[in-house]
């Protein structure tokens, strides 16, 4: 498994380098897509091993309201914002929404396996009409 990116696979560099410079997250079928492009004839399983070994080495976030991956710097437990005008898909740091999050399931006898908090709305950017 890939734990940083001198141990990438040359198929995960290449996922990875497409989202870099995407501007949005993409879709599985997007990078199958681009991946073609570059080489030809490319299986989706390949494109979805690479996506798990990136994922699995933090190096991407899976947007789960939009079934698509987007880089990250770090994963840390906070809450993604989305913007549904430009696509910019960023962490934002909220520990008393986790934390509260935490307790009240723990409460409730929840054993949370995973958590994804995705907010969708407008940047700054595109608020103030500068995109």
């Amino acid at each position: 498994m890939a734990h940083a990116a001198g141990e990438l696979t040359p198929n995960q560099a290449q996922v990875l380098g497409h989202l870099r410079q995407a501007n949005a997250p993409l879709t599985a079928y997007q990078l199958l897509g681009r991946m073609q492009s570059d080489r030809g004839a490319v299986a989706p399983p390949t494109v979805y091993r690479a996506l798990k070994g990136l994922e699995d080495a933090g190096l991407i976030r899976r947007i789960e309201t939009l079934r698509a991956w987007a880089p990250v710097a770090a994963i840390s437990p906070g809450v993604v914002v989305i913007c549904d005008d430009c696509g910019t898909v960023r962490s934002m740091q909220a520990p008393d929404v986790v934390e509260s999050l935490h307790l009240r399931l723990a409460a409730e006898g929840f054993a949370e396996a995973r958590q994804t908090i995705e907010v969708h709305g407008r940047c700054g950017g595109c608020a103030e009409g500068q995109r």
